[in-house]
């Protein structure tokens, strides 16, 4: 057998994406490394989907261990917001129960994944400071895992549209087909928000109460409760055209009613994506090899 090349090695070396998952990149290495040893995480936190899909699903278990119906109390909870909004907005603004109902059912439940999916997004690195420093896997695994908690939370709330659907209240027509599509394009977001919000929580430590605060608020300018073809197109274009909440909520919504996302929706969650998507690839990049210091 001939010997290899000593350069030859030294090449394979300097490209992470060419050997498995190693670990992080030196803090002096170029640009191009971090962007390669970035991508290598992601792919490597991808190829461990079976691992984090199971921690995922017991830690929606252990959160209502040693109860009766388990994980449906999320359900449950979610039906009485619902009923309990309904009544109370649909009073107040004059709207018909049975319009109003899965109006507010399918704007609560889409804006909890939003939520859900940009707290954890928050608080992902620092909520799991213990595990970076003690374990040596990809943090993407632990932004995958979060995601996904969320998503298994939503799926409970889904058996409230499937109960709209059985009660005549959501028309069962090929709109509904798009909510796959629409969840697969939030949850993306959740991810990559992760994955660039995540850092900058863990190097700026008042970003994740700013951000808490922020959620706080956003249902109320959110259209959860209310619609925005009833606002004036001035108050409108200031509600809606600044939310990223509300263009993500609208694809969510808008076929659960029947309707198709609108052209303005799809524009806004395009430019939503793209920014989430830009963001992460640059600050996830820069950042990674640094948080083990940051989060200490």
């Amino acid at each position: 057998m001939s010997p290899r090349h000593p350069r030859a090695g030294a090449r394979r070396a300097e490209d992470p994406a060419s050997l498995p998952w190693q670990g992080y990149a030196p803090l002096d290495a170029s640009l191009g490394y971090r962007f390669s040893a970035a991508a290598g995480d992601v792919a490597e936190g991808v190829r461990r989907w079976k691992s984090w899909t199971y921690l995922a699903v017991e830690q929606v278990k252990n959160q209502y261990r040693r109860t009766v119906i388990g994980p449906w109390w999320l359900t449950l909870q979610t039906a009485a917001y619902v009923f309990g909004l309904a009544v109370l907005f649909g009073s107040i603004f004059h709207q018909p129960l049975d319009e109003f109902v899965p109006y507010v059912g399918g704007g609560f439940i889409g804006f909890t994944l939003l939520a859900g999916l940009t707290r954890q997004a928050a608080d992902v690195f620092v909520d799991n400071a213990s595990a970076i420093a003690s374990t040596r896997q990809p943090l993407s695994f632990l932004v995958f895992r979060a995601a996904t908690v969320e998503l298994l939370q939503f799926g409970h709330n889904l058996v409230i549209i499937v109960a709209f659907v059985v009660a005549g209240l959501v028309p069962l027509s090929s709109q509904l087909l798009l909510i796959v599509p629409a969840v697969m394009i939030i949850v993306l977001n959740g991810v990559t928000l992760g994955l660039w919000l995540g850092p900058t929580v863990a190097r700026f430590r008042d970003v994740g109460p700013f951000v808490a605060s922020i959620l706080q608020v956003m249902m109320f300018f959110t259209p959860v409760f209310w619609r925005v073809d009833e606002l004036h197109p001035d108050s409108r274009s200031a509600l809606i055209g600044w939310n990223p909440f509300a263009h993500l909520l609208a694809l969510f919504r808008d076929p659960l009613l029947g309707d198709y996302p609108s052209a303005l929706t799809w524009t806004g969650v395009a430019a939503v994506s793209a920014g989430n998507v830009i963001l992460a690839i640059w600050v996830f990049a820069r950042s990674r090899s640094h948080l083990p210091y940051w989060v200490a």
